[in-house]
């Protein structure tokens, strides 16, 4: 697909070098999928202030690594939305590392976890404030849409930072992990952790 210069499929541009099996993972469908989420939430996404970093060859094969992990997990934790890759572009700008992350795990996971009785979980440490997370919740659900998943498939976790993910307590029930983001017939609802 990328001989190492640009190349645009479903309004998405790939700068990143040609690496081994990205082929699998940029596939037409998911990029026409990464381009309406960042369509409809860029603009929300840029106004938590893009931070551009510096990649390398061996990060961007190991962006593709990751998500080709075999068996895939049913557990992400996406880089930040306030991240921006730039080596994923659409339009003139870059897309949003953390929707990046997100919605190449989901579309290429979310189906078959659901076939094993599991859902993609997401990681959301570092989420500051409601803002975040009601964007958050709103790509959930937008993405449900788009994939035509079931109402309340993507579920969201967090960690408070700098605590364990188990109490001290000897029934090694999980005490700090909050679930933040549900959904019930009457909607979705965000809950603080």
């Amino acid at each position: 697909m990328n001989t190492g210069q640009t190349i645009t499929i479903n309004g998405i541009t790939l700068t990143g070098p040609a690496v081994a099996r990205q082929n699998e993972l940029f596939t037409a469908a998911a990029l026409e999928f990464l381009a309406t989420l960042h369509k409809e939430f860029g603009h929300r996404v840029a106004a938590l202030g893009l931070k551009v970093g510096t990649h390398s060859a061996k990060g961007w094969q190991e962006l593709v690594d990751r998500h080709l992990t075999e068996p895939p997990s049913s557990f992400i934790s996406p880089r930040r939305l306030s991240r921006a890759e730039d080596r994923i572009l659409c339009g003139s700008g870059p897309i949003s590392a953390g929707i990046v992350d997100f919605g190449l795990h989901v579309h290429r996971n979310s189906r078959r976890l659901l076939s094993e009785g599991r859902a993609p979980f997401v990681s959301l440490p570092g989420t500051e404030g409601e803002e975040e997370l009601q964007l958050w919740q709103e790509l959930f659900t937008r993405a449900e849409d788009l994939l035509d998943l079931p109402e309340g498939t993507i579920r969201a976790i967090h960690l408070s930072a700098g605590e364990p993910d188990m109490d001290d307590d000897e029934d090694g029930q999980a005490s700090n992990a909050a679930v933040l983001i549900s959904r019930t017939a009457q909607g979705a609802h965000v809950r603080a952790a």
